[in-house]
Order: structure tokens, then sequence, then C-alpha cells
């Protein structure tokens, strides 16, 4: 019984997922939470890896996804503006994930409890190619649904502070998906950057 009852407590874990918003918009308005983000992301492992020249587990891709941000739950999430440009930000809201990844640990038997916080290690890491991999669809979801509100109305990226700083951002190549050297990523990115141009100008934004 104490296995149903820790796994029954850790979904109420999983269930604060549902509640943390990210700064993308779903298309018909409301903030994306990591709930949705976890899912739309295992969705695009799923329809991207069969075009994979490289081998690399799926299953073990599909682990890291649902994992990844687990620690929100227990921290929340930054802007994206925040993170990537406050280094002293970042590194407070790390140390702080391993400290809600230690404190699940004890929540669950092992060797599951292991597993977890292992998978968020591997992915916070970046060393196996697993990991690059989700990190990499990772970007690209985020821009798929920073275009999606609206019929790709992105304007709303004004709200985050310096929306200039966003617009560029979208903009630029990731040097995860050029080091892995898969050409479905490289395509991919290369679409959502000519999607983010097109809205720009149908949104009249320059920069």
């Amino acid at each position: 019984m104490n296995k149903v009852r820790d796994i029954i407590n850790f979904m109420g874990i999983v269930e604060k997922l549902c509640l943390v918003n990210r700064d993308n918009y779903l298309s018909k308005g409301g903030f994306e939470s990591d709930s949705d983000h976890i899912f739309k992301l295992t969705f695009l492992i799923m329809l991207v890896y069969p075009y994979l020249r490289g081998q690399a587990d799926y299953a073990k891709m599909l682990e890291l996804a649902l994992v990844h941000d687990l620690a929100e739950a227990e921290t929340g999430d930054i802007s994206l503006i925040d993170h990537a440009s406050n280094p002293d930000l970042k590194k407070q809201k790390q140390i702080k994930e391993f400290a809600a990844m230690e404190k699940y640990k004890n929540l669950l038997p092992p060797p599951l409890n292991e597993k977890i916080y292992d998978l968020f290690l591997e992915y916070e890491q970046r060393q196996t190619r697993e990991a690059k991999l989700v990190k990499a669809l990772d970007l690209i979801d985020a821009n798929i649904q920073a275009n999606s509100y609206n019929g790709g109305d992105i304007k709303y990226w004004n709200q985050y502070g310096d929306g200039d700083w966003y617009y560029k951002y979208a903009l630029e190549k990731r040097d995860i998906i050029k080091e892995l050297g898969e050409e479905i990523l490289s395509e991919l990115e290369e679409a959502m950057i000519e999607l983010t141009k097109e809205n720009m100008k149908k949104c009249k934004i320059s920069i």
C-alpha cells in the first residue's frame, strides 16, 4: 500500500505542472502551461524520431521529455528573456530546481526515485545524444507555439520586457541543432524562422 500512496502523492506534483504558465500563448488565447508543453514535446519526438539519421533511444527521449520540467512544479518558471540574459537568475533557478528534485527523490521508493532524478540530471547536463535531441526539440516546440496565437499574431511578445529581444531570438539558429547535424531538425528550425519572419511582416514588426 505504501507504493500506491507514494504514486498518488507524486501525481499531485505532476498535476502542479498544469498550473505553471510559460511565456507563450495558446492559439485561442490563455497561457501555455508546462503540461501543455510537455504533451506537445512528446508528440514532436514521436513525429520526428523516424526521420533521425543517427541512432537514439526512443523510450529514453520520451522519458526525458516527461521529466525535463518536473522541478518547475516546485519552483515555477521564469521568462525566456530572464533565462537567457540574466545568468544570476538562471543559476538561482537551477539551484532551486535541483533542491526540488532532491525533495522529489524522497517521495518515491527506489529504484523509481533514482530513475526520475537521473533523467532530470541527464537532461540538464546535456551530455548524451538523447538529451541533446530533446533539448533541440524543446526549443523548436517553443517556437512553434510562440507563432500559434491567433493565426500568427506575435505582437503579444512585446509584453515580456524587451519585445525586440524576443523577435531577434526567434530568428536565431541554435548551436545545439547545428551540433546534432540532423537534417530534420535543421529543416524544422528553418521553417519556424521563415514563419516568424512572415508573422513579423504581417504584424508590421521590424527590428
